[in-house]
């Protein structure tokens, strides 16, 4: 419809469609006085802007104000961008959130004892979101995890390196044992490294005496050890100590007065003991510096005994010297006939104790007695006893004297002490570290002889009213205590079983 025309007044035209089109009339005849004012107004855009948008709004709200909405263009983009920009940020604030909390897990030191191990899980306090964006720079099986040490290492998580130290201390002190020490007050402590033992730590360690107690006077007492390691841990031991204080000397059993020829060998230790309560080997020294062997004379001999200790015990006996008898047989020649005669009656299978019984009855049935005799030496009675087979008691002790002595077996000669008439003569034999009595002296109205009497056994026989077997004990080694008359067979001179 151009301008200044009328609607067609056949048609009917209803009033809602009257407005549209005044609006529409108004609006066009709007816009084209606008464009004329900007075609004027061309310099001035500044300005022409604002009034433009003013009368827009104008037109906008006088087509609103007749029904009319005009498209929106701009908005639902807008809306896609706002979206958009909330999700990115939503997601941001998430992933700052997971780095927070996560690498909030991270411990940056730890400290462990020597010993033990550690792994990257004791540096990370939790459990991260993303483990596979979690890694450490420290191979954690290669450390030495028995040197106390200070490492330090990265852990690295989501794209961030953390110093982290991993610190193994030694705190454990060395675990000893004492080893209890028996000794005696005269002695020296062992070593220290000689009395403590099970010395176990994970490092070097050095061990020295931290307290040494006096041990001059015995006791039990205890000696301190101090075990430190190369961490400076320190431990003390307890070494007890079993202190002995020797007070007791040596006894010397069996020194006798001694009578001999100018010439003969002296055994001055034949048939002499020493013993001591605490030293099993004393040392006996014979002082005989007093003697002249080339003069006739009685001589004092000192018998001088010491344990390790320092104690000291002395006997003396008296030497008698005197000028070889015209009738005298030296002692090689007395062997040899106790050899031979030994060689007859034992065999080398025998024992000691078989082989005494067998002496023992030899004498006691070869020998036959009779009361006057040379007894000047020894010798000489042994020899007439095996050559002439007669003599006395001493003559019948020195011959079983000299087949002991050929045959190895310890033996000493006990003189009956005191007495009245005359003195009796026995052998006293060592058997298996045991001494017993043997006599092969026959007795009037007694067929049989004695072998290994204890003395205890020897003090009780009787016969004829009387004993005859007193002597100095204490001169002598001890005596068996226990009884063997019941494995000896008198008759049969043999051992039973």
């Amino acid at each position: 419809m151009q301008d200044g025309e009328r609607p067609n007044p056949g048609r009917r035209v209803r009033s809602a469609d009257a407005a549209v089109f005044r609006a529409v009339e108004h609006e066009a005849a709007l816009e084209r006085k606008a464009e004329r004012k900007t075609a004027r107004q061309t310099t001035v855009r500044s300005a022409q802007r604002p009034t433009q948008r003013t009368s827009r709004r104008k037109s906008s709200k006088e087509a609103l104000s007749y029904g009319i909405h005009r498209k929106r263009r701009l908005t639902l983009p807008l809306l896609i961008i706002l979206l958009l920009v909330i999700l990115f940020g939503i997601a941001a604030v998430s992933a700052i959130t997971v780095y927070n909390e996560d690498t909030d897990m991270i411990v940056s030191e730890r400290t462990i004892e020597a010993g033990s191990s550690a792994s990257l899980e004791m540096f990370i306090d939790g459990e991260p979101r993303f483990p596979e964006y979690v890694s450490c720079n420290l191979d954690f099986g290669t450390v030495n995890y028995i040197l106390p040490q200070t490492i330090r290492f990265t852990v690295r998580m989501y794209g961030t390196n953390f110093p982290c130290v991993l610190n193994i201390v030694d705190t454990t002190p060395p675990v000893a044992e004492g080893i209890p020490q028996t000794m005696f007050s005269v002695d020296e402590i062992p070593p220290v490294e000689e009395c403590v033992t099970n010395i176990s730590d994970l490092n070097d360690v050095s061990v020295e005496w931290l307290e040494l107690p006096d041990i001059t006077w015995g006791g039990q007492l205890v000696a301190k050890a101090l075990v430190t390691d190369s961490s400076g841990n320190k431990t003390v031991v307890d070494v007890p100590l079993n202190v002995t204080r020797d007070i007791i000397a040596p006894t010397i059993e069996g020194a006798e007065d001694i009578e001999t020829y100018i010439g003969d060998t002296i055994s001055y230790r034949e048939n002499v003991v020493v013993k001591d309560d605490i030293d099993t080997r004393p040392f006996l020294e014979i002082d005989t510096s007093e003697v002249d062997m080339d003069e006739p004379g009685v001589y004092v001999v000192t018998y001088r005994a010491s344990d390790f200790t320092g104690n000291v015990s002395e006997v003396q006996i008296n030497l008698t010297l005197k000028k070889k008898p015209s009738t005298y047989v030296e002692p090689d020649i007395v062997y040899e006939e106790a050899q031979k005669v030994l060689d007859k009656i034992t065999d080398e299978d025998m024992t000691d104790m078989e082989k005494a019984l067998q002496i023992t009855w030899w004498v006691r049935y070869n020998v036959y007695y009779i009361s006057n005799c040379d007894d000047s030496s020894w010798t000489r009675a042994a020899y007439d006893g095996f050559v002439k087979r007669n003599g006395n008691c001493y003559t019948y002790a020195m011959c079983a004297k000299a087949l002991f002595d050929v045959a190895g077996i310890e033996n000493m000669i006990i003189i009956r002490d005191p007495y009245i008439y005359n003195p009796h003569y026995w052998n006293y034999i060592n058997i298996d570290g045991e001494w017993y009595h043997c006599d092969s002296t026959p007795r009037i109205g007694y067929n049989s002889y004695f072998f290994m009497y204890t003395t205890k056994e020897l003090k009780n026989f009787w016969h004829n009213g009387w004993n005859g077997y007193n002597f100095p004990e204490d001169l002598y080694p001890e005596s068996a205590t226990e009884s063997v008359q019941s494995r000896i067979n008198y008759s049969g001179h043999k051992i039973k079983g």
